[in-house]
């Protein structure tokens, strides 16, 4: 019996072509990664869901202690721009790049706070049936995988 050389890459090549199409199966179940909104966002959110004057009462209050939240997506991509161009010069100093991380960490602590006192000021404003349904809302988003 004479097997023709093609049949010889058949097998593998099945099997290659099965195992790329299970690997894009399992991220299209998985979904794609979308990152959590911004916090502006989530606090429209959660103010749609209160009555009316519990929904300004937060809105006032997120005005007033994080005004600085807005320019977060700017800082990110300086910081990120920052890490580039220490990652490219040499010699490569890794003390300017432990900097640039723990910059980041106090802006994102700063971010942080303000939300948290935002939050607190306008739950201790708010009727207790507003905070009930502040209680009750959910993030849109899923919990980060563990």
């Amino acid at each position: 019996m004479t097997r023709h050389p093609i049949l010889r890459f058949l097998l593998p090549a099945s099997l290659a072509l099965n195992a790329f199409l299970a690997g894009v199966a399992l991220v299209q179940w998985n979904g794609p990664h979308v990152p959590p909104p911004r916090p502006e966002r989530m606090i429209e959110d959660m103010a749609a869901t209160l009555p009316a004057a519990d929904g300004q009462i937060l809105r006032q209050s997120f005005a007033a202690h994080a005004p600085n939240v807005g320019g977060r997506p700017r800082n990110r991509e300086d910081m990120f721009e920052r890490i580039r161009t220490v990652l490219r010069a040499e010699p490569f100093d890794p003390a300017a790049m432990s900097l640039i991380f723990s910059e980041g960490r106090k802006v994102r602590d700063q971010i942080d706070d303000s939300i948290e006192a935002a939050l607190v000021e306008a739950a201790g404003k708010m009727s207790a049936e507003g905070r009930h349904k502040l209680a009750e809302w959910r993030p849109p988003f899923p919990p980060p995988r563990r």
